[in-house]
């Protein structure tokens, strides 16, 4: 019953003669095949190219109810923040991003704080894209599965990072800090008035509760999980 269901509501969609696409994507090829994967399943459905951030936006002006798909890349758009502050500007409208394999830094984000966006990637399969299309246009949640594999990594990465930091002392925590300052043993220990030995006793404790072999790493896992304030940390 509930495929028969679902199944009318897609021909309903499939008929409307207002749903509107807007493609923002530079390559030929990618826009010919999105525009035929758009047209097999909504044949009465308008769609407009846009190349860059300015047209995309002046397309919406006229098309506010639209389906952005978008390539992240393509547009040369330095942060997700720059599409999800244009998508609240047009609220009516559904977006779907495609792209290359991303990394977690990207759909982290884009899950967290676009509350309107589904993914897909050029090397998925037709039927996955279009579904993906059909999902946004019924304003459905989407992601391939090779998306929702790096999301949920993402996850238990961040879990794990936490069930690490906390398992840091006060003291711990305080030295971490000096050392991604740049500060070193023997400096640390004439302001904690501490030995150089019990220094690099607690550093080696640090790295062992971490996970870690060397000062790089320890600062690349403290700017990424804020164990420093990033407005005080200069290279």
């Amino acid at each position: 019953m509930n495929f028969v269901k679902e199944l009318m509501e897609f021909e309903n969609i499939k008929t409307m003669a207002d749903v509107t696409f807007i493609i923002a994507e530079n390559n030929d090829l990618c826009r010919l095949g999105l525009k035929c994967i758009i047209l097999d399943q909504f044949n009465l459905a308008a769609i407009h190219i846009t190349s860059t951030k300015l047209e995309l936006h002046s397309t919406l002006l006229s098309n506010s109810e639209a389906i952005v798909i978008i390539d992240f890349d393509s547009l040369a758009i330095d942060h997700i923040d720059e599409v999800a502050v244009l998508s609240a500007c047009f609220p009516k409208s559904n977006w779907l991003f495609i792209g290359d394999l991303p990394d977690e830094n990207f759909l982290m984000p884009l899950t967290a704080s676009f509350e309107k966006a589904n993914f897909v990637l050029k090397t998925n399969d037709y039927d996955v894209i279009a579904t993906a299309i059909i999902a946004t246009v019924s304003g459905r949640k989407y992601y391939c599965s090779e998306a929702l594999q790096i999301i949920m990594d993402g996850h238990n990465h961040k879990k794990e990072n936490s069930a690490k930091r906390n398992l840091l002392t006060i003291t711990e925590m305080e030295l971490v800090q000096l050392f991604t300052q740049g500060k070193t043993a023997k400096e640390i220990a004439e302001l904690r008035c501490l030995s150089h030995h019990t220094i690099n006793t607690h550093r080696k404790n640090i790295f062992r509760k971490l996970e870690l072999n060397n000062i790089q790493e320890l600062i690349k896992f403290a700017l990424k999980n804020g164990l420093v304030d990033l407005t005080e940390y200069y290279i």
